[in-house]
């Protein structure tokens, strides 16, 4: 019996969240959602998800609390082998950042990022990449 894969988003977008729940259960995953870093760690905790979806971005303030979560995520033994995309629209919003985990691996220990507004297809591919990975590029 093969076990769909488990994708757990954390975005504080909630029409974000919805559409990209809906896309990746019509093929086939089983997908968790957290609306804040927090409840981000609630979630991985209970369900250890084989795939992270990750907003940079929070709250009102647009605090960076993506970039804490992902360093996080890295510094924990149980979990720093769970790759991660990071999702989102921080170098459309201030193109100086112009962030890229081929150039800031060290900052941003992410597994790829995409920009928002992402096309389906271009979602669904790279969480396809990402999930035949298995185990994150950072995870030593």
């Amino acid at each position: 019996m093969n076990e769909k894969s488990k994708i757990l988003i954390i975005e504080d977008d909630a029409d974000l969240v919805a559409a990209i729940t809906k896309i990746l259960e019509i093929k086939g995953y089983l997908v968790k959602s957290a609306y804040d870093p927090e409840e981000g760690w609630e979630k991985l905790r209970l369900e250890k998800p084989d795939l992270i979806i990750l907003d940079v971005m929070f709250g009102s303030r647009g605090e960076s609390k993506g970039f804490d979560f992902a360093q996080q995520i890295r510094s924990d033994v149980h979990f720093s082998d769970i790759p991660i995309l990071m999702l989102t629209a921080i170098n459309s919003e201030k193109p100086f950042f112009n962030f890229s985990p081929e150039t800031d691996g060290e900052f941003l220990p992410v597994d790829s990022f995409l920009e928002k507004p992402v096309q389906t297809e271009t979602l669904f591919l790279k969480v396809e990449e990402l999930l035949k990975q298995k185990v994150s590029k950072w995870h030593n």
